[in-house]
């Protein structure tokens, strides 16, 4: 599939890797600043899994452990404190008034005790929370003994627990989607193959999603009961735009239009989907009237032209009514809003990112109060945050490997993006209330455009 020169002219303009992918493998840690909104976490005793009649040997055992444990380290709520023979022999007496007694927990210093019994092949938990003495036992669960399938088990109870301690939807359950590149081009450029796919939270049970054998990226989630998506494909030479299944992954053109189209945005209402065509000529931003069951409703608007300027990655704000995109129409790229409303006469586009003159890939919070992006900062791409309600810019992550196509989970706390150099890229989750990253994705071919997927 060749490319055409125009074409990759705006794929340079994005820094983004649609047909040269490249990644990197950073250190685990990536140093980030505070942010003003930060929260501090909340100290949590996980204890080890108290095993009884045991129905799987002690290394599986030690996996699932591991798994619970990653939910409560990177949920971005919880610090688990550190285990001892002395906690754990508390925590597992037979008598209750002193498994959970508030006032030793306290002295240990934690807000939250959540206590794990294992009985043959189910699981069993417990809280306490110190601060009003209250004690809750979750549903029992049965693990299958198959790794894949108690993975997800142990995140959906991580997420029950996350609701029940802090009355928010917790994000373990959730999967995310992303393009994977499994092979390499030929001397001329032609045949680059990337295919989509699904893996957990955490990068496990990773799955293959598209079949094509071409080059497809940037993966979009619709929230809707059938799980659909959009993505982009080069099946037909061109970029288009195509909706699938996740059950499977058989694409079908989303627009009948000319040009090339790219880079879609659904609204949080999934009534409109924004992308970028060159079906007038240059790189616009055009929208498309939509619906989760029946697909695209009329013809879609172009929405925001400038004169020899380039449009890129459109995102809405939480409401629908606001897109922030990427124009370099007062020379090098930055971000602009502009209301996702069309009047027939050119959007008044305000400029969001003053501080970096290279901006690209934003992403909108759900909550609205920040936009996430990619900028080029002292030669390398970092992921800066936009505050909407302090109008200020702060970097968020630091150290080496272009950081690139962040992306929020609906809980407006974490990100996951991915990292890039010559030879490798990969995903990462980060979180506001934590000061480091940490490498998700696993396996070979280069991984890059996460989105965050169903539950």
């Amino acid at each position: 599939m060749k490319k055409s020169s125009s074409f990759l002219c705006l794929i340079l303009f994005m820094l983004t890797q649609l047909c040269h992918a490249a990644g990197i493998t950073p250190e685990l840690s990536e140093i980030r600043v505070q942010l003003s909104t930060d929260n501090p976490l909340t100290p949590i005793y996980l204890g080890k899994f108290q095993i009884s009649e045991a129905a799987f040997d002690p290394a599986y055992v030690q996996q699932l452990e591991e798994i619970l444990a990653f939910d409560f380290v990177y949920n971005g709520q919880t610090k688990p404190i550190q285990r001892s023979d002395q906690k754990e022999m508390i925590l597992n007496t037979k008598e209750v008034k002193a498994a959970f007694n508030p006032q030793i927990w306290k002295n240990f210093g934690a807000a939250h005790v959540i206590k794990a019994s294992l009985l043959g092949n189910k699981l069993s938990l417990t809280t306490f929370s110190i601060h009003n003495g209250s004690l809750k036992q979750f549903p029992e669960q049965t693990f299958s003994g198959k790794l894949n399938e108690d993975r997800r088990i142990i995140h959906k109870m991580a997420d029950a627990i996350h609701k029940a301690l802090f009355n928010t939807e917790g994000i373990a359950s959730l999967k995310i989607l992303y393009s994977a590149q499994l092979k390499s081009p030929k001397a001329d450029g032609s045949n680059w193959v990337s295919e989509i796919w699904e893996c957990d939270w955490d990068g496990a049970n990773a799955k293959q999603i598209t079949r094509e054998d071409s080059y497809c990226v940037t993966p979009l989630f619709i929230p809707a009961k059938n799980d659909r998506f959009l993505y982009v494909s080069y099946k037909l030479g061109q970029p288009k735009i195509y909706i699938a299944s996740l059950k499977d992954g058989v694409g079908h053109r989303f627009i009948e239009m000319r040009g090339n189209q790219l880079l879609p945005a659904i609204s949080p209402q999934k009534d409109k989907v924004a992308f970028i065509s060159d079906a007038a000529g240059r790189s616009d931003l055009f929208i498309q009237d939509f619906h989760p069951e029946k697909g695209d409703i009329g013809k879609p608007i172009q929405l925001f032209s400038y004169p020899r300027s380039t449009q890129a990655s459109p995102t809405f704000s939480p409401d629908g009514n606001k897109i922030a995109f990427v124009s370099d129409k007062d020379g090098s790229p930055r971000i602009y809003m502009i209301s996702a409303k069309s009047t027939g006469k050119r959007a008044e586009a305000l400029m969001l990112t003053k501080q970096n003159i290279e901006s690209s890939c934003p992403s909108w919070s759900p909550d609205g109060k920040k936009l996430a992006y990619s900028a080029k900062t002292k030669g390398i791409r970092q992921i800066w945050i936009y505050d909407f309600q302090t109008k200020e810019e702060q970097q968020l992550t630091f150290g080496p490997g272009n950081k690139e196509n962040p992306v929020w989970a609906p809980n407006s706390l974490h990100l996951v993006f991915n990292s890039t150099d010559a030879s490798s890229s990969e995903l990462y989750l980060v979180n506001l209330n934590q000061p480091e990253s940490i490498k998700i994705s696993r396996g070979p071919g280069k991984k890059h455009y996460p989105s965050w997927g169903s539950r």
